[in-house]
């Protein structure tokens, strides 16, 4: 990412890609708020309209987005890809559209796992979306899947304890999907407090990410200079 951008007063865009409404939540919604604190354009792409969820109750999955989207600062589109049944080429031409329309900073989307660990709509999304940040040089990171962790190896974590409550409140939207174990409070303070544990922090919430692509500004590193010197000054004097 081009951190030299990030502290200015350019507005940025981060897209997200995923292959159901839920999905942008679970792992992410706490680093989607401090974006939009931050002044980002936050913009959440969903591939399916999720029907075929194991839940009882269909056909609310855009109201629900939408209710998070507000707590979170984020707007949604929606696709109506068949789910179970969509192709990478299909997803590629959706993510595609979506770059050419908004123009993003930094994409995030499911980290890429074996089918047989995870769900198959999340791998297929994941390698196509990663086809395209690839070609088109953009700077991609993964997010934690909710369940079976097996293949991510995160190498970025963002502490999102100030804004754990609003994460709380934005997976709560999705009441259609509340009966799965993952979408429990416990089941989302325990991994929140996992990823501080992993890096040795007694208290506090975070989130996890995998950064498959990232740049930054030569300007980031004189900057970076400029400040330990100005460390550097105030503690001498």
């Amino acid at each position: 990412m081009n951190y030299q951008r990030l502290n200015n007063c350019d507005q940025q865009t981060v897209l997200t890609i995923y292959a159901h409404a839920d999905d942008e939540v679970l792992p992410a919604a706490g680093t989607l708020r401090l974006m939009s604190q931050a002044g980002w354009n936050v913009r959440c792409l969903i591939l399916t309209e999720g029907n075929l969820s194991s839940s009882l109750i269909k056909g609310t999955r855009h109201q629900e987005a939408d209710a998070a989207g507000k707590i979170i600062g984020a707007t949604y589109e929606f696709y109506a890809l068949e789910e179970c049944n969509f192709s990478t080429q299909a997803v590629i031409k959706v993510t595609e559209e979506a770059i050419g329309r908004w123009q993003p900073d930094l994409i995030i989307t499911h980290a890429p796992q074996p089918e047989k660990y995870g769900h198959r709509d999340h791998e297929v999304c994941a390698i196509a979306v990663s086809n395209v940040a690839t070609r088109r040089n953009l700077p991609l990171w993964y997010s934690a899947p909710p369940v079976f962790l097996r293949g991510f190896e995160p190498n970025f974590f963002v502490d999102i304890t100030s804004v754990i409550e609003e994460k709380v409140a934005a997976i709560g939207c999705y009441e259609s999907e509340n009966n799965k174990a993952f979408m429990q409070l416990d089941a989302i303070l325990v991994l929140s407090r996992f990823w501080a544990r992993e890096l040795g922090q007694k208290d506090g919430y975070f989130e996890a990410f995998e950064i498959a692509r990232q740049w930054v500004n030569a300007n980031f590193f004189s900057a970076w200079a400029n400040s330990k010197k100005q460390l550097l000054s105030q503690k001498l004097t």
